[in-house]
């Protein structure tokens, strides 16, 4: 099959997209390189938080990315700044919590600094008087970087190319909007259940690779793949994203104990809120590089992949579930992330047997393709091929 997916102003052919070569993987040139070309602030379009994680004025740390924070002023406008005391260049925060205070300061000095970055002053130093004085003040202030922002979403952004990130993410809006699910992209009304961390061994991009791949999920998720269905899959792509759409299945989660009290609660939920429980399963929606909404029927799961290394990279979770489920439904938000975690850690099986797999084909000296993905029928990989696309391309184009 040689499907073409086309839109206004983006056309993708997965038979076209070759899989990465093996020396893209675990590798420390590639890995600085990604760092560079990838994961700059102003490289591209890079996730670096949401509303739910300062949801009030003050500042924190950037979500996954320890160099930068966050800030938010009274009037609610959110900026992107530098993590890093200019006085010293010691990092100013230190752990994820939100910081709710006017100013962000430097424990070590005293140094403090505005929301919007500008330098209020320091313990015992004199910046001068006048012009000279303000030219020193504004020489010290923490470096900015440009944000733009999507249903409580913030991207570091490169700002040459920002018309056309944003012009991306109205198209993940569209794609929601064609299927009646608009406002499944908006987080008002849900709370923020839980975060953690979770490590992996192996290269982001095989993360990446697992998530936009559903081949897997008849085969090796029998909760999963009772609760959505497959053979409902409908794909959409942009320039620097992907989405899946699955319809409920008819199983209602029928292989597994958890995912059938999901599907259950779901039905309890609705009903006492005199609504229909909604067809559609899921929307896996990917931006690339490396962050993850998972907009399930009755939670929403942001999920952020860190590298740390060339061979090692952390999944950052944050679990979402409406505000009012707990009172309407006991227990239904943990029986919801039970069945969800069900999946996790058979997605950490799979993602770090590739990378074992991957060690073995180069021990070997196989050359062959190390990804040979399926476009057959619905394209249960064209995920796969589409992030491959995008990271070659991204990786073919010139610094600055």
């Amino acid at each position: 099959m040689s499907t073409v997916w086309r839109r206004p102003g983006y056309e993708f052919e997965p038979a076209a997209t070759p899989p990465l070569p093996p020396n893209a993987y675990a590798s420390a040139e590639v890995f600085a390189d990604e760092q560079q070309r990838l994961f700059a602030p102003t490289s591209g379009l890079t996730y670096v938080g949401h509303d739910l994680l300062l949801p009030q004025a003050g500042h924190r740390r950037a979500d996954g990315d320890p160099r930068l924070l966050l800030t938010r002023d009274d009037t609610g406008a959110v900026r992107l700044l530098a993590n890093v005391c200019t006085h010293a260049c010691r990092p100013l925060v230190t752990d994820d919590l939100p910081v709710c205070r006017s100013t962000v300061l430097c424990e070590y000095h005293d140094w403090s600094f505005r929301r919007d970055g500008s330098l209020i002053g320091g313990r015992n130093i004199d910046f001068g008087s006048g012009a000279d004085g303000t030219a020193v003040r504004d020489r010290l202030a923490l470096p900015s970087f440009p944000t733009i922002s999507w249903h409580g979403f913030h991207f570091a952004v490169d700002p040459h190319h920002a018309d056309a990130y944003a012009a991306d993410l109205a198209r993940i809006d569209a794609d929601f909007a064609e299927r009646g699910i608009a406002h499944w992209l908006d987080l008002d009304g849900w709370v923020m259940a839980s975060t953690h961390d979770d490590p992996y061994r192996g290269d982001w991009k095989m993360f990446l690779e697992v998530f936009g791949d559903c081949y897997h999920v008849p085969p090796y998720h029998p909760g999963l793949a009772s609760f959505v269905d497959c053979g409902s899959i409908e794909w959409t792509f942009g320039e620097n994203f992907h989405v899946q759409f699955l319809q409920l299945s008819s199983e209602r989660g029928a292989k597994s104990a958890r995912y059938a009290d999901w599907m259950n609660g779901l039905d309890r939920y609705y009903a006492l809120r005199g609504e229909a429980t909604p067809h559609t399963a899921v929307a896996w929606v990917g931006v690339y590089p490396n962050m993850m909404f998972e907009v399930y029927n009755g939670l929403r799961v942001i999920s952020v992949a860190v590298p740390v290394g060339p061979d090692q990279y952390v999944n950052r979770v944050h679990y979402c579930v409406p505000a009012d489920m707990e009172q309407l439904v006991p227990g239904l938000p943990q029986a919801i992330r039970a069945a969800y975690d069900e999946t996790v850690e058979e997605d950490r099986t799979l993602v770090e047997t590739r990378y074992d797999g991957m060690l073995a084909a180069a021990s070997l000296g196989l050359t062959g393709d190390r990804y040979f993905t399926n476009l057959s029928g619905p394209a249960l990989e064209a995920g796969v091929a589409h992030f491959h696309d995008w990271w070659t391309r991204r990786l073919a184009q010139p610094v600055g």
